[in-house]
């Protein structure tokens, strides 16, 4: 009978795909949605390739999957991944829906999926990752994870035993999760061009994972993110398997086994090159060799997804757009300090476009503002922010967390939601914070800044 409903799933499941391409839509997770409605375990039935790669965490989760993705696509090598889908259950299972035949036999070499970290529960009973990548743990929106420690039980309780780890050795709670499996920790180390930032606002990790007293910070990059040991038990930073020593504007200077690799680099954002470091640990782990993946990173055949980071330059005028997730204190936070570190950006125009407001539309949605207070806006107030623009329904809440800030309320204008923009170009650059649900307007607002700055 289960089989006979798996049937009937793939039969609903694959004619919906036909619909909705024949409707112009993107399939990315709604056929996943009916199968799961007709079989609950689908997922079961579903063959997944002989190796699977994960990669979860709060932020960089993404932008991780893609680099790994562009790399394995470069070397035509067969895969299925959700890259263009969702991370949730409806998402990956509509990603094996094209990597599978009609009766669940698998097609492709390899799995790389990126996971979120609060459906872990409902993936891993049935496909278990033979790599599990965790970026960061940090706290994200209250409306959907809670506080960061509800995440770290989920994760405690769901990954697999015969997972191999590939943790983020900087990050306290990511590299103390199951501590009994096999695990390899990538880390940054600290660079001359770095600033210790102490005054974070979030700070989730203050104490010793093992008994309990009070952590020693030998050196905070950021949040929780950092070198520790603590003086009570002895505990400290994990042994690190790939080591970032060096990062400039042109090259990255890695340490593996006590030996160096150099790779090329255009950008210090530390936070760019945790994600680029995590995709090269997973795919040392997989079996290729740094030349590889060196030349792949040389050729841009990976590279950050233009969604997260897209910048231009016009007549001398700087146009960037940058991903700033709605109610996300921590990513929202590490953005600001991008923004404020860019010594060579001149004066600035701030858009702030990044809200994810329904309740508009959606009378019955309670929203959580409280992420503005955990947020470092501090950061912003900044004498070469000329100007901040914010738009949307939230505008009044944001302008109040700017004011208690520092930041004078003279220079932030409020705009309703809109289709179009009218923002003059007088400042050496533009800088836009969006989410991912509103890149249809920051494209036709990065259209129109274009046009003026060519005039």
């Amino acid at each position: 009978m289960k089989r006979i409903r798996f049937y009937v799933a793939m039969i609903a499941a694959r004619s919906s795909v036909i619909l909705l391409k024949l409707l112009g839509r993107n399939a990315s997770h709604f056929p996943g949605v009916v199968a799961l409605k007709i079989c609950p375990q689908v997922l079961g039935y579903l063959e997944m390739p002989d190796k699977f790669v994960a990669i979860t965490g709060t932020n960089g989760k993404t932008t991780t999957t893609n680099m790994i993705v562009d790399f394995l696509e470069a070397k035509n090598v067969s895969i299925v991944s959700n890259t263009s889908g969702s991370n949730i259950e409806g998402g990956i299972i509509t990603s094996l829906l094209t990597s599978t035949s009609f009766f669940g036999k698998n097609k492709k070499d390899i799995a790389v999926f990126e996971v979120d970290e609060k459906i872990t529960p409902y993936i891993f009973p049935y496909i278990q990752p033979d790599y599990l990548v965790v970026t960061n743990l940090y706290r994200d929106s209250y409306k959907r994870n809670a506080h960061v420690g509800y995440i770290v039980d989920i994760l405690e309780q769901t990954i697999p035993k015969k997972s191999h780890l590939i943790l983020n050795g900087d990050d306290v709670l990511a590299s103390n999760l199951r501590k009994d499996n096999k695990r390899s920790t990538f880390s940054i180390a600290p660079q001359e061009f770095e600033e210790e930032i102490k005054d974070s606002i979030i700070q989730d990790a203050p104490y010793c994972p093992v008994c309990g007293d009070v952590l020693v910070y030998d050196f905070k990059r950021y949040h929780h993110i950092g070198v520790v040991h603590c003086n009570k038990c002895g505990y400290k930073t994990p042994e690190i398997t790939y080591e970032l020593k060096e990062i400039t504007d042109t090259h990255l200077l890695l340490i593996e086994d006590g030996k160096s690799y150099e790779y090329k680099n255009k950008i210090r954002n530390i936070t760019d090159n945790y994600n680029k470091l995590a995709a090269i640990a997973v795919l040392r782990e997989i079996g290729y060799t740094h030349k590889e993946i060196a030349d792949s990173f040389d050729k841009e055949a990976v590279k950050v997804v233009e969604s997260r980071y897209d910048e231009s330059l016009v007549n001398g005028k700087r146009i960037v757009s940058v991903l700033a997730k709605d109610q996300n204190p921590v990513a929202n936070s590490r953005v600001y300090d991008f923004v404020r570190k860019q010594d060579d950006w001149g004066s600035m125009t701030i858009i702030f476009m990044n809200e994810d407001s329904t309740h508009s539309t959606e009378f019955g949605e309670v929203e959580n503002t409280s992420w503005h207070y955990e947020s470092d806006f501090e950061y912003l107030n900044d004498p070469r922010i000329k100007k901040i623009y914010c738009m949307g329904n939230r505008v009044l809440d944001f302008k109040t967390r700017l004011v208690l800030a520092g930041i004078n309320p003279d220079i932030i204008t409020l705009l309703e939601p809109a289709d179009t923009i009218d923002i003059p170009f007088d400042t050496d650059s533009v800088v836009m914070l969006h989410d991912l649900t509103n890149l249809t307007h920051v494209k036709k607002f990065r259209a129109i800044l274009e046009s003026e700055a060519a005039k």
